[in-house]
Parts: structure tokens; C-alpha cells; sequence
């Protein structure tokens, strides 16, 4: 049986015969202009820009060919995603690998005057080996002096700030085994052919090395916390208070955050959750801290994060930071790890960060071509506040944000315990396509998680997502708004949600495509998806969405067309099925019946056979060689068809 093909609305078509032309006719006729390849390490993006057209019916065929391939490829179809301009993306690649792609315009009014209907270019992609050079080395340790040269490690240096200022492309900075208390600024560029590289001595237990080799250690520590000083006097009921003229914007006890609370008022009286929980008043240089017992909190087990920024990375360069630990930033509401502003190339891998209002920062379009890979987050407390509680305050933030240009990629990383995973969001510049653009996030990992996983959000231009996997979450993706895409969302996994697999809101209009996803809860009075605001242009296909209440709960009107085809769609609830455009449907049949741009191929049945430990196992054969072929996405497909969900079962 040969695979049925896709069928996805406000796309182009695929052609499949030789291209002929009609004589052009003036301004509705195509002028293809030029085609733009952005290369990653494992996807690609493609622009292909032409005139004319002005009544927009001409389409395009994109093929590729990658590595060693002898012969081209069919490629995901292109989006018209804006005047002049047809974009989407080339998945499944290897880094450092050469990729040839052509694109062939068809139009019924033909072609203008000496234009060609095909565009083509060929270029590599990126390749995921940063080359050290062969600099100097500077040992840095907590008890060094900046006045030695730092040749060893018994004439260390002792600030990460000196020897940041002395290094050239190519060097190499070692932290050795330690805590470096300092906010860190680097301004100096290494170079493409010689990273400057800033790493640990020893490297954390579990962070795997270029090589697949685990190295394991203590690392070197950036913290920026210190102690309580003097002693804690009692000010009131579980009240105490101690003199402190630093800000603090962080406050930890027994390696657990504490909840800041806005006002002493407040702090008095607050419920048991957000207890215990602290106040600082700068004016008077106090900080009041409100325990659960009456005896005052012991200051040896309490970290105050008085430092706001680990390193700050200001208009430079090819940097490589490896397998350091940033530990409890504050100074302010806005502490991070690390800063990326206005600078490229800035590789960050295998590092540790604890308690912070985001751990890694890219901002700015000038920041480009960074990778975060391989890096833990942690935050606590979070997960078990209310979510109003945190929502608008100063722990709303996330383990990695991405607000910078093209290229970034977070990558194999592992958060838990953060309001918001990976925000790649540029709220407040939503229409901006020089921002996040061009950007994948794949094999991720996120836990206890308060609000989003993964949040983008702007015009989110070949933006892709794949491989990543929540539990224990409120949102799978947060999709509100992309307003220009294409942005794709594959193979996701989001499992045990306690709001919805998907949210969609605030008039997203940009297409966005999901395919082989799963959306699987078991909480009770659970909608698998429940909008929270205008939207419109997702295309789902073999995906899975199940709930305990709607399969599909949306009261709001939709900015444009959607589908569902190839999809299973299912609610345990016997008694309703899907609420669309609130209106109720009893079943996926009068759904379709009344909404038939759903699709004609959908299911609604228990996807899965039961589950281990909360996470579906087992897919029911009824969804095994039920889904559709789709170019560039799903090629490899064993059986008669791809299977609907995540896996291929065969």
C-alpha cells in the first residue's frame, strides 16, 4: 500500500512534472530573484525571494541533497509567509556536511521577462568542532594572585576577570576546583579559527565530552551569593530580621529558594505555601526572613544572591565556556549566569546553573550562531507555588532566554524546576523577523516546570522544535503569537500537563506546523488543548492530543483556517468530545461535520494501551500505519505508513 501524501492548507504545492510557461503577463507574472540557504548543525533554512505575482497564485518545489546523496530530495513544502518571499526549513541533517537545494517556480501567468524558473545554491552546514587554537593557557584559582603570569597552577591568577582581559584567540583559561565570587565582563574576541576557550579544571560528573566520554568531577563554581552577616534578631511572630545593605535579589535556605515576598505586610501574612518566605527594606538596609518555626533561620544554610550577572559576553566573539557551575544570582530582579549581548559564536556547554532568574541570556539581533548545549538547570520552590503567586514576579523567568538573530540553538539540556524552560520569545517586538529567526531547540528535557516549557513567541521565522520532552508541566509549547513562521514543532513529547499540550492565544496568525506530537494527560478535568485567546494557521498531522475533559476546549474565534488531519484526537470523558468556536460537539463526527477544513483522516480512540510510571506506553495498532507521508519530515518511514505520535513502532 504506498502511503497516502500530505495535504496541508495555506501551503504550495508540490509538482511533480516538468515546469511550462504561458507568456508572462505583466505584473502577475513571477520574477524568481534569488535563493537564501542559513545553515545549523541538523536543519537548514530556505528563502527563496522573487517578484511579481501580484495575484499570488504562483508555487514552488523545493529538493535538496545533503552529504554524500547522489540524487535531490523531496523537501518539506514552502509557506508564502510574506510579500516576495516563500520560506521553510530542511531537517535530518549532519553538521559539516556539504547541501546543495533548488527551488522551481511554477506560475499560471508565466514567467517575466529573462527570468529562470529555477533558483539554486549550495552551501555547508555548520560544523559542531570549535577550534582552540594554540594560545597561551591561564590558570586561575581562589587562592592565586592576578600579579603571577598564570603559566601553572602554582602561579594562578586570581580573578576570572584578569584573565579574561589578558586572553587572546586561542587561549585557554582553566578555573581550577573552587568558588570565584565575582561578576565577570568579557569584551575580547577569539577568532573562527581560534576559540578562546574559559572551562573548569574538572568537569561535572555527567557532562559527556565531545567524544561521548564522561568526565567526571567537582567543577570550579561562579557564585554570587555570600552569607548572612551578624546575628538575627526576633521582630515579630517566626519574624527575625538582620542588617544587610546589599541588594538581594535571590534568597535560598537549605538549597531551596525562598519566596520574595513585596511588601512586610505581606510577609506577615502569608499563607503556609509561601512560607517561609523574605523581605528586604534598601532604604533601611534590613532583610526580615519569616520561618515556619519560631527560632531564627540558620544563617549557615542560607544563601543570599547579591551578584546579578555570572559573565557578561558585550559585543565580542567565538568563546567556548565548558563545565562551570553558576550558583544563585541575584543583586536585583534580573539575575543570570550569563549574559550574551551583541556578540556571535559564544558556546556554552556542560555548564551547571542554580537558582537564578534565567541562566543563560541571549539578547539582541547581533547575537547569533550560539549554542547551549548540554547544561542542567535547576530552580525550586517554583513548581509548588501557586502560579499567580509567581506569574508578574521577580521568579517569572526561565533556564535559557533567546531574544537574539539568527543561528542559536539550545540543545540535549536539562531544566527542572523553572517557571519557564526555554523562552525564544521577543515579547514587545512581535513583528521584528530579524529576531529569532532560523533557531532550532531539539532534545531537550524539561520537569516541574510552572508555566511553559518552551515559549516562542515574535515572527519565529523557520524556528523548529523537535525531540524535546516535558512531564510534569503546565503547557507542553506555548505557540501565542507567532506572527509570521513558519515555525515547526516535531516529534514533541509532552506528558502529565496540567493546563494543555498546546496553548495557543493573542491572535497568532503565522503558520506553524506539528507534526508526530504528543499531547497526553491523565489529570482529571483536563483539556488536551484549551487556547486561551485568538489563533489560527497551526497544522497538525500525526499527532496525538488526549485529555480527561475535551480532546479540544476553545472558546475563542481563530485569526485563521486550522487542521487536524491524520491526527488522533480523544478525551476519556464519554460525555462530551471537543469544543470549537465554542460550540460543543458529542463526538470527532459532528465535529468534522461541522468544521471539515478538520481534515477527513482523523481518529479518536485511546491511543495507547496503558502507562508506566504516568508516561503512555505501547501504541494501539489502530494508530500504527495510520498517519501520512509528509516530505522532509517523516521519509523513513517502515511499513505502509508512518505511524500517528512520536515513534515509529516497526
Amino acid at each position: 500500500m504506498r502511503a497516502p501524501r500530505l495535504a496541508v492548507p495555506m501551503l504550495v504545492m508540490l509538482l511533480a512534472v516538468p515546469v511550462t510557461f504561458r507568456p508572462a503577463l505583466g505584473a502577475d507574472a513571477v520574477a524568481p530573484d534569488r535563493l537564501e540557504i542559513v545553515p545549523n548543525f541538523n536543519a537548514a533554512s530556505v528563502y527563496a525571494h522573487f517578484t511579481g505575482d501580484s495575484n499570488r497564485n504562483a508555487s514552488v518545489k523545493m529538493e535538496y541533497r545533503a552529504g554524500d546523496a547522489k540524487a535531490f530530495r523531496p523537501g518539506h513544502p514552502l509557506a508564502r509567509t510574506g510579500p516576495g518571499r516563500f520560506a521553510g526549513s530542511i531537517f535530518w541533517l549532519g553538521a559539516d556536511q556539504p547541501l546543495e537545494v533548488r527551488v522551481t517556480f511554477e506560475d499560471p501567468d508565466g514567467l517575466a521577462d529573462g527570468a529562470q524558473n529555477i533558483l539554486a545554491a549550495a552551501t555547508r552546514t555548520r560544523s559542531d568542532r570549535f577550534p582552540a587554537g594554540k594560545g597561551k593557557t591561564y590558570f586561575v584559582g581562589p587562592e592565586g594572585d592576578d600579579a603571577a603570569d598564570g603559566a601553572d597552577r602554582t602561579k594562578a591568577l586570581k580573578t576570572i576577570q584578569h584573565a579574561v582581559d589578558l586572553a587572546a584567540p586561542g587561549d585557554t583559561i582553566v578555573l581550577v576546583e573552587g568558588a570565584y565570587s565575582e561578576s565577570v565582563t568579557v569584551k575580547r574576541s577569539g577568532r573562527p579559527d581560534a576559540y578562546i576557550t574559559l572551562r573548569a579544571d574538572t568537569i561535572r560528573k555527567g557532562f559527556a565530552n565531545e567524544n561521548g566520554a564522561e568526565r567526571e568531577s567537582e567543577p570550579a563554581r561562579i557564585v554570587g551569593w555570600d552569607r548572612p552577616k551578624g546575628e538575627w534578631q526576633r521582630v515579630g511572630e517566626n519574624l527575625f530580621s538582620i542588617d544587610e545593605k546589599r541588594g538581594v535579589g535571590t534568597l535560598t535556605l537549605d538549597d531551596r529558594r525562598a519566596y520574595h515576598h513585596g511588601a512586610l505586610e505581606e510577609l506577615q501574612g502569608a499563607e503556609p505555601v509561601l512560607v517561609p518566605g523574605w523581605w528586604q527594606d534598601a532604604k533601611a538596609g534590613k532583610l526580615y526572613f519569616r520561618t515556619k518555626a519560631d527560632r531564627p533561620p540558620a544563617s549557615g544554610a542560607m544563601r543570599l544572591g547579591v551578584l546579578r550577572t555570572g559573565l557578561l559576553f558585550e559585543e565580542t566573539g567565538y568563546w567556548v565556556v565548558e563545565g562551570l557551575t553558576f550558583e544563585v544570582f541575584g543583586g536585583g530582579p534580573y539575575s543570570r549566569g550569563i549574559e550574551v549581548l551583541k556578540s556571535r559564536n559564544i558556546i556554552v556547554r556542560g555548564c551547571a546553573y542554580d537558582t537564578m532568574w534565567v541562566g543563560v541570556w541571549v539578547r539582541k539581533a547581533e547575537s547569533r550562531d550560539c549554542l547551549i548545549e548540554r547544561c542542567a538547570f535547576r530552580d525550586s520552590g517554583i513548581w509548588d507555588w501557586p502560579w499567580k503567586a509567581v506569574k508578574g514576579h521577580d521568579t517569572e523567568g526561565c533556564a535559557i532566554s533567546l531574544e537574539g538573530g539568527p543561528g542559536n540553538v539550545a540543545r540535549f539540556n536539562t531544566i527542572q524546576g523553572h517557571f519557564n524552560g526555554i523562552g525564544a520569545s521577543t515579547w514587545g517586538d512581535l513583528e521584528n523577523e530579524a529576531l529569532n529567526r532560523d533557531m532550532d531547540v531539539h532534545d531537550n528535557t524539561f520537569t516541574e516546570i510552572g508555566d511553559d516549557p518552551m515559549e516562542p513567541e515574535g515572527a519565529c521565522m523557520n524556528v523548529r522544535f523537535w525531540n524535546n520532552r516535558t512531564l510534569h508541566t503546565l503547557q507542553g509549547i506555548s505557540l501565542a503569537p507567532i506572527t509570521v513562521g513558519p515555525t515547526y514543532v516535531v516529534r514533541d513529547r509532552y506528558v502529565d500537563f496540567t493546563g494543555g499540550a498546546v496553548k495557543a492565544s493573542v491572535s497568532s496568525k503565522g503558520v506553524v506546523y506539528l507534526y508526530h506530537v504528543l499531547g497526553w494527560t491523565d489529570r482529571p478535568e483536563r483539556a488536551a488543548m484549551d487556547p486561551s485567546g485568538p489563533w489560527g494557521n497551526f497544522h497538525f498531522r500525526n499527532t496525538i492530543l488526549r485529555g480527561t475533559r475535551y480532546a479540544l476546549e476553545d472558546m475563542r474565534p481563530h485569526t485563521a483556517p486550522s487542521s487536524f488531519d491524520y491526527s488522533c484526537l480523544f478525551t476519556t470523558d464519554t460525555t462530551r468530545f471537543a469544543k470549537w468556536g465554542d460550540k460543543r460537539y458529542p463526538s470527532l463526527k459532528d465535529l468534522v461535520a461541522a468544521e471539515p477544513e478538520f481534515g477527513k483522516h482523523l481518529l479518536a480512540a485511546e491511543p495507547y494501551t496503558g502507562a508506566e510510571d504516568g508516561v503512555p506506553a505501547d501504541l494501539r495498532p489502530a494508530l500504527i500505519d495510520a498517519g501520512v507521508l509528509i516530505p522532509g519530515i517523516n521519509d523513513d518511514f517502515k511499513g505502509k505508513a508512518p505511524d500517528i505520535g512520536p515513534d515509529e513502532v516497526r
